[in-house]
């Protein structure tokens, strides 16, 4: 089965293999990685959690969203995402030389982008894929220096808002178990299952 994955994936830079706690067989983990898979890299951490928001979360005063449109507005999510967190020097560089592909991607494919703003100044990104029963948060980095400010929740407000715009009122995430998960979870996040993540 890996290697038909890896056929199917030849040009994709980086897959994601969920092994869910049900998984069987039960040493499925120890067998993925005698196959060559390995924990991700950071910042993603090896353990994420499926989560669910079915009810309205809180407005937030004083933080502005605005969707992203242009690919100079994506740039500045970009680079919010890179200062956000501890991305090594490769990935960095990959994430800048594939942002204009990566921007084309999205907008192919109907995603969308926001960013937060405090006194006109964009602090924090986030954004989200379209699913059949709602919005999926695919991703999310607030600049440290605008930490505890609200932009994370103005930002979840903000997807919240737009599915249902779409009529999909419902967000889900698979956030990381150790950062992500307990903010979301104080948000109204409700915890479905755990997953550990490998990387082909």
């Amino acid at each position: 089965v890996v290697d038909e994955i890896l056929q199917l994936v030849d040009d994709v830079p980086r897959v994601v293999w969920n092994v869910g706690s049900s998984a069987q067989p039960p040493d499925l983990p120890a067998r993925l990685r005698a196959l060559g898979l390995r924990d991700p890299d950071p910042p993603l951490d090896p353990v994420a959690a499926a989560m669910i928001l079915t009810a309205e979360p809180v407005a937030v005063d004083g933080v502005l969203t605005r969707r992203i449109e242009t690919f100079e507005e994506h740039l500045i999510g970009l680079e919010i995402l890179l200062a956000a967190d501890r991305w090594s020097a490769a990935a960095t560089a990959e994430k800048r030389a594939r942002a204009e592909e990566g921007f084309e991607a999205r907008r192919r494919r109907g995603s969308g982008q926001w960013l937060a703003y405090l006194d006109d100044t964009p602090l924090a990104w986030a954004a989200t894929e379209r699913a059949s029963a709602g919005l999926f948060l695919a991703g999310g980095a607030t600049l440290p220096e605008a930490r505890g400010r609200g932009c994370y929740r103005a930002l979840v407000r903000a997807r919240w808002d737009e599915a249902v715009r779409l009529g999909l009122p419902g967000l889900a995430v698979q956030a990381q178990y150790g950062s992500s998960a307990p903010t979301l979870r104080r948000l109204g996040f409700v915890l479905g299952f755990v997953t550990l993540l490998f990387v082909l």
